[in-house]
């Protein structure tokens, strides 16, 4: 007579194998199950969003109907380039945004005497926002405060807060002669309220540049994507010395051939060391898509185009951030 016990061990291995692929583990709460795309349209300057379909960074749902979520009382009335901050613990969230109604102006009077404030909105659950206020960042000498974005700075304390801007002489306050280059110029703050003094940032002689953008990798390690305004194109750096190291093209430095500008970048949320990044196509004979989705899996070396079959067409310069399962339902609950 044979002995049953490794029979009986085999079946109960088998067992329990069967039930762990039958029955996968319940979701964490904090768990990423999708992704908040908030943006402006040219069609009207407020505050636009979608919601993705589930986990698929390139499907997305309309929200509130394809109207406003957010729509400007002060200021010039239009915000543009919105972004997104949230806190590091997740339990904060700003919105901030360019004061500019271009509608009411010309595009070299806005770069003259435009707005030196940022928009600001304010959250705890993403669904719930405070009424905007004006945040003057950078002082009289300058033209604009374009596309600000805001990063959290670990080893400050704080929010590092940066946006385009271009200057003119001290004495030409009516700012009618040649101002400097388009540059990136930042400040800190804790509130979004207070700021310390606008320094500049990025600087890069007889190229001007605007639209950065920062994604943080691991250990002090960050992808940037910046646009240069003669050549009207994006390209992307990297850096392991933190916000203030020193940062490297990578690649041959451009990102594609096309004209675009307001870069987003995001991590996906389900492959493992997936970026993806999208440029707002917004001219050159019949390239005028809005957002263009691409995807990298070799840290920005090589970019792939993403699938457009349900991605939102027409949508400007914003940003994707990802959700845990309330916010995604919380979300949807409100404007879907």
């Amino acid at each position: 007579m044979h002995n049953p016990a490794p029979l009986l061990v085999f079946f109960i291995y088998s067992l329990l194998i069967f039930l762990a692929r039958a029955s996968p583990s319940p979701r964490k709460s904090d768990d990423l199950v999708g992704y908040f795309f908030v943006h402006f349209y040219d069609r009207e300057a407020s505050i636009f969003a979608h919601l993705s379909n589930g986990n698929n960074p390139l499907s997305y749902q309309t929200l509130n109907s394809d109207n406003a979520i957010l729509v400007p009382t002060g200021g010039t009335g239009g915000v543009r380039d919105p972004f997104l901050v949230s806190s590091p613990d997740k339990t904060k969230f700003w919105i901030i945004g360019t004061d500019l109604l271009i509608d009411d102006t010309n595009w070299d009077a806005a770069t003259r005497r435009g707005s030196r404030s940022l928009y600001v909105w304010e959250s705890d659950d993403l669904v719930n926002w405070t009424s905007d206020w004006l945040a003057e960042v950078v002082g009289e000498t300058a033209g604009m405060a374009w596309a600000p974005e805001a990063i959290w700075d670990a080893d400050a304390g704080q929010y590092l807060v940066y946006w385009s801007s271009r200057f003119y002489d001290a004495d030409d306050t009516a700012h009618t002669g040649t101002a400097t280059e388009d540059r990136i110029v930042s400040a800190y703050t804790s509130d979004f309220r207070t700021f310390t003094e606008a320094t500049d940032y990025i600087v890069i002689p007889e190229t001007p540049v605007i639209d950065l953008t920062i994604l943080p990798l691991s250990d002090g390690e960050y992808l940037r994507f910046i646009k240069n305004e003669t050549d009207l194109r994006v390209w992307s750096e990297r850096s392991s010395g933190g916000l203030f190291g020193t940062w490297t093209k990578v690649g041959d430095g451009y990102v594609n051939p096309y004209v675009t500008e307001g870069p987003l970048a995001f991590h996906d949320n389900e492959v493992e060391g997936r970026i993806h990044l999208w440029l707002d196509e917004y001219g050159g004979d019949t390239r005028v898509y809005g957002y263009v989705p691409q995807y990298t899996d070799d840290g920005g070396v090589t970019w792939v185009n993403g699938d457009r079959t349900n991605f939102p067409s027409l949508t400007k310069h914003g940003v994707v951030v990802p959700v845990n399962q309330t916010q995604y339902d919380a979300i949807e609950a409100k404007w879907a």
